[in-house]
């Protein structure tokens, strides 16, 4: 089982889900990824802790009531040295900081912000919280990427942040990867109007893996959810695209076994 204690800076570390109904979306993802949850109370807005087998994968926000009009939708957060240097770094890239960094009691320091396409994410410094404790396992986090509008200036703000390179990736030219070191980090995908209606801004989008897409995928609609895109093929593994009873989308892959 691949558990992760700490990750280098500017790579992906957590994913959570700002939801409007969190009693509702809770049985969903227990049902479909095995989750249970812990609740850590009023001081923290009920913020919530999703783990498989004790481990943490995943993290809910319930929706305040300054919210109303914000979608419910899955974030991506990516570990950071520092919080503050990081928020300046945004800003001098052309991103916006929505959420000015700020200390979670002794959990570490975290801030929201928007890359100069729309897309919104976060960084996160750590104290006592590391992030996600397993990648590629059934119901954890394995993949992120961003689908912008303008992958050119999404590929500069990124690598200028993230201290990471890009390459295309093979015989693909609408798709980059993010890499630090030999190691793919994230992927950046142009939206094109033929597939990408006008209406869907730029955005993060989490993938989570799963033992058989086909059965996540009858359990996802089962539980309330909705199927957006069914399984499809692709070079890493089998993907469906899935949306909460909330509506908030996220991706479920069924990883290759081989490379």
């Amino acid at each position: 089982m691949p558990e992760v204690s700490a990750r280098p800076a500017g790579t992906p570390t957590w994913f959570d889900l700002t939801t409007g109904r969190p009693e509702e979306v809770k049985p969903f993802y227990t049902a479909l990824f095995g989750w249970d949850f812990e609740d850590y109370g009023p001081a923290l807005g009920h913020y919530h802790r999703a783990r498989v087998g004790g481990a943490d994968v995943a993290g809910l926000v319930p929706k305040s009531p300054d919210m109303p009009g914000m979608p419910s939708a899955w974030s991506v957060y990516f570990r950071s040295d520092d919080a503050q240097a990081d928020a300046t770094r945004i800003r001098n890239l052309g991103g916006q900081v929505m959420v000015e960094p700020m200390q979670v009691m002794e959990l570490g320091h975290m801030l929201v912000a928007s890359d100069p396409t729309g897309a919104v994410f976060g960084m996160w410094q750590p104290l006592e919280f590391h992030g996600s404790a397993l990648e590629g396992e059934h119901g954890s986090m394995t993949w992120q990427e961003v689908n912008t509008r303008d992958s050119g200036q999404a590929l500069t703000f990124y690598t200028g942040l993230l201290g990471a390179t890009s390459q295309p990736l093979t015989g693909v030219d609408y798709y980059y990867m993010l890499q630090h070191g030999p190691d793919d980090i994230a992927g950046i995908l142009q939206m094109d109007e033929e597939h990408w209606p006008p209406s869907i801004p730029s955005h993060w989008m989490p993938y989570f893996a799963v033992n058989d897409v086909h059965e996540a995928v009858r359990v996802a609609a089962d539980a309330g959810g909705t199927v957006s895109v069914p399984p499809f093929e692709s070079p890493y593994g089998t993907i469906a695209v899935l949306s909460d009873p909330d509506n908030a989308v996220f991706s479920v892959i069924q990883l290759s076994q081989t490379p």
